[in-house]
C-alpha cells in the first residue's frame, strides 16, 4: 500500500501555519483584535458617559440662581447640585485667603484667590474670586482686595478637588499661604470656622470688585475632558489593521514556499516512495 502523499495546492503551502511559532502567532493576533474591540466599546462608553456629563453642566449652569443654603441642604447629595449657581451673604475674611498656585488665563501665567466668605450663621465658604498675575505676592494679595463689608455672592458650586495620579500633593501640616487644589478638608483645618463642604466659583457679587484684579474666571464649561470618541476609532481602526494584515502575512509566507520549490517536489517525492 503506498504511503499517503502529502497535501498539495494551497493546503500544504499553509502547512507552515500549524508549526508552533505559527500557533503563538495566531494567539497573539486573535487576543489583540479582541482586546483592541474591547479597549474600543469602553471608550464608547466613556463618550457617552461624557455625554452625559456634558449635559448636565449646560443645563445647570444656565439655572437660576438659588441660595446656597437651599441647594445643598444638610449636604446628601453634593454631585447632584455642582455647576448650580448658588448666592451667599456675608463678609470676605483676608486673613485666611489663600493663593491657588500656577493657573493660566487666557494663555497668561498666573494664580487664583480663594477668600473665605463668613455668613450671617457663622459657617465659612470658600470662594474662588477670580486670577491673578504670577507675580501675585502672598495673601492676601494687594491689588486684588475684595469689597469691603457685607456683600452678596453669586458662584457655582465646585466640589472639593482631589489629588489625581502623579499631582502635585501639599503638606499635610502647617499653615498653608499656597495651596496646589481646592482641598476643602485641608484648607478647614487652617480656618478656625465651620467650613461648607462646597466651594464657590465667583460669578458676580454686589458690590462689585473695587479693582481690575482678580480677574473672575469663565462659567464651566461642557465639553471637557479627552476625546473618548476619537481614542474608541483608533482602538477600533487597530483591530482591523491586525484583521487585514495578519491573513495577508500567512498569504505572503504561503506564495513565498510555494515559489522555492516546495510545492513541485511532490512528484519526486512520490516517484521515490514507488521504487
Amino acid at each position: 500500500m503506498l504511503p499517503r502523499p502529502p497535501p498539495a495546492g494551497p493546503a500544504r503551502r499553509l502547512a507552515f501555519a500549524r508549526r508552533p511559532v505559527w500557533l503563538l502567532g495566531h494567539v497573539i493576533a486573535g487576543t489583540a483584535v479582541v482586546g483592541f474591540v474591547i479597549l474600543g466599546q469602553w471608550q464608547l462608553g466613556r463618550h457617552e458617559e461624557r455625554r452625559i456629563l456634558d449635559a448636565r453642566v449646560a443645563s445647570r449652569v444656565v439655572a437660576a440662581p438659588e441660595p446656597l443654603d437651599e441647594l445643598i441642604g444638610d449636604g446628601g447629595d453634593l454631585a447632584g447640585v455642582e455647576y448650580r449657581q448658588a448666592t451667599v451673604t456675608g463678609t470676605y475674611v483676608l486673613d485666611d485667603e489663600v493663593i491657588l498656585q500656577a493657573r493660566s488665563l487666557d494663555g497668561r501665567s498666573g494664580h487664583e484667590v480663594l477668600t473665605p466668605l463668613l455668613g450671617d450663621d457663622g459657617t465659612v465658604v470658600i470662594v474662588d474670586r477670580g486670577w491673578v498675575p504670577i507675580d501675585a505676592t502672598d495673601p492676601p494679595v494687594a491689588g486684588a482686595e475684595p469689597p469691603t463689608g457685607g456683600v452678596t455672592v453669586t458662584g457655582f458650586v465646585r466640589l472639593t478637588q482631589v489629588r489625581r495620579g502623579l499631582g502635585p500633593q501639599d503638606p499635610a501640616e502647617g499653615r498653608l499661604t499656597r495651596i496646589s487644589r481646592v482641598d476643602i478638608d485641608r484648607l478647614a483645618t487652617q480656618i478656625d470656622r465651620a467650613v461648607r463642604p462646597v466651594w464657590l466659583q465667583l460669578a458676580s457679587q454686589a458690590p462689585a470688585q473695587p479693582g481690575v484684579f482678580p480677574i473672575a474666571l469663565d462659567p464651566p464649561q461642557p465639553g471637557g475632558g479627552p476625546p473618548h470618541l476619537s481614542y474608541a476609532v483608533q482602538w477600533f481602526a487597530f483591530a482591523v489593521v491586525v484583521v487585514v494584515a495578519y491573513p495577508l502575512l500567512l498569504a505572503r509566507n504561503a506564495r513565498r514556499r510555494g515559489g522555492s520549490g516546495e510545492a513541485g517536489s511532490l512528484p519526486t517525492a512520490m516517484s521515490e516512495e514507488r521504487q
